[in-house]
């Protein structure tokens, strides 16, 4: 989570993993001050763009803490809170194990979603709203939300970020 100023103030175990970093290093930081110096224009961007649309998510070639290539998933949603940003990631080929040991769910989630839920699910991932969701699939904005609620519940999360990370991660959808 970051605040208007862009400064962190909190990280998950994953990204305090990824940057080999205390929690209250990380709150040290600003957005970027962890990114190689190539890749700040690209954080710029996505910050402008998050801020302009309040929703981006997209797959990008990252690079990791040694410098080499990595595939980051990432989401991100402006003002969850007054000033409060959320930004998650996740690197596309992340070993599991480093996570510690994740149960089984059962059967893949993915698998009971409809036509219409991954349609609902690709076009919310492009930060479409929901007014903007019903007006292009004909739908009442009631059913969309009802729509987005059967997604949530399928795939296991809470709101859309969660949503469209798992999407992406299930190859459910692209963005």
């Amino acid at each position: 989570m970051f605040d208007a100023q862009r400064r962190h103030l909190e990280a998950n175990r994953p990204a305090r993993l990824w940057f080999r970093r205390s929690l209250e290093e990380i709150r040290t930081y600003a957005l970027g001050d962890l990114a190689p110096p190539d890749q700040l224009a690209c954080w710029e961007r996505l910050w402008a763009r998050l801020l302009e649309t309040g929703f981006v998510a997209e797959r990008y070639q990252g690079t990791k803490p040694d410098g080499s290539p990595i595939d980051v998933f990432y989401c991100a949603l402006a003002d969850v809170l007054p000033g409060r940003h959320v930004i998650v990631f996740a690197p596309a080929d992340w070993p599991e194990d480093e996570l510690g040991v994740i149960e089984d769910d059962g059967p893949d989630p993915s698998a009971s979603l409809t036509p219409r839920e991954v349609e609902v699910l690709a076009l919310a991932a492009e930060g479409t709203g929901i007014p903007e969701l019903g007006e292009e699939l004909t739908l009442s904005p009631n059913t969309v939300r009802t729509h987005l609620k059967n997604i949530y519940a399928k795939l296991g999360v809470n709101n859309r970020t969660g949503a469209v990370t798992r999407a992406m991660r299930l190859g459910l959808i692209d963005c």
